[in-house]
């Protein structure tokens, strides 16, 4: 064989490893090229839906604090003193009592019971109050929460 020829198988050779190199992985590199466009698309369909939901959640935040605050204003409306007694008036026929017809009662100052009043349940055990004293002052304590209610405006 000569020179020239065995130089020449050489070369094409070469030619013949590198463009099976190219068939061989030029699949792969298609679908891993394709691969990458595509998730690339799907990134940014899921981005833009997301940003989509978002802007609808603070759209819908938005009308939720105007109607909040719409609720608010007529709950403040139809809890004035003016709306209830007209409502009472109109509704039920109630008027406003007129001066003789007002009863105020006296609250009977009761802190002074510690020292010369007997006590109604007895002591507990080392110092500690019974029951009846306990439930005593409990009704003690509403008695006087509703009279001031009912003497105050």
């Amino acid at each position: 064989m000569n020179v020239y020829v065995r130089e020449y198988k050489k070369i094409e050779h070469r030619t013949r490893r590198r463009d099976s190199f190219v068939l061989r992985y030029l699949p792969a590199l298609l679908l891993i090229s394709g691969a990458v466009v595509v998730g690339k698309i799907y990134v940014q369909s899921v981005a833009l839906r997301w940003s989509r939901d978002v802007v609808e959640l603070r759209e819908r935040t938005h009308d939720l604090e105007l109607r909040n605050e719409d609720l608010a204003r007529s709950i403040a409306t139809l809890t004035t003193r003016e709306r209830v007694a007209r409502d009472a008036a109109d509704e039920l026929g109630m008027t406003t009592p007129s001066g003789s017809e007002v009863m105020w009662l006296t609250v009977v100052e009761r802190a002074g019971r510690g020292a010369g009043a007997p006590d109604p349940g007895g002591e507990g055990g080392a110092g500690e109050p019974g029951m009846a004293t306990v439930v005593f002052g409990w009704f003690d304590a509403l008695w006087q929460e509703e009279a001031l209610a009912l003497t105050s405006r």
